[in-house]
């Protein structure tokens, strides 16, 4: 069992964008236990942040061979394959953490952002699409997105 103490700063610090401590409290917590899925996804979120994409890939990976069905680690995991320009598989892991957790924000909104980084705008409009459907609650950020993909697209033409 993680300590507590430690594990609520690493939380801490990862929501104060302190990527650097997340990343040494993180491995401390692992150090107690290696298989602590939310010091791995502490570890992996931080490794991220810090342009460690290499590490953040393999410890969302080892999260995954823990425990295959982690929201978390299939997001973490996609956001890694579209930073390395992997958009397919970034595509399929990112649906996964939506299949998964269908009430989530962050996977609809990161599928979409890195479809248009990838310049499929219209694949993009269409994640938006699903994921208002899916959160009507956050309608203003999904028209931010659809905008943001129609004016990349045609910028593009």
């Amino acid at each position: 069992m993680a300590d507590k103490n430690r594990l609520a700063a690493a939380r801490a610090a990862a929501e104060a964008r302190d990527y650097a401590l997340t990343e040494r409290l993180a491995r401390e917590l692992m150090d107690e236990d290696p298989k602590d899925l939310v010091a791995l996804d502490l570890l992996g979120y931080a490794l991220y942040f810090l342009g460690k994409i290499d590490e953040s890939e393999q410890v969302c990976r080892r999260t995954l061979e823990l425990s295959a069905n982690r929201p978390y680690a299939h997001k973490g995991l996609g956001l890694c394959l579209a930073k390395k320009g992997r958009i397919d598989e970034a595509t399929r892991s990112l649906e996964r953490a939506i299949e998964l957790k269908p009430d989530w924000f962050d996977p609809y909104w990161d599928l979409s952002v890195s479809l248009v980084d990838a310049k499929r705008f219209t694949e993009a409009i269409e994640v938006a699409q699903r994921g208002r459907a899916a959160l009507p609650g956050r309608a203003k950020d999904w028209d931010r997105m659809e905008k943001h993909a129609r004016a990349m697209g045609a910028r593009a033409r």
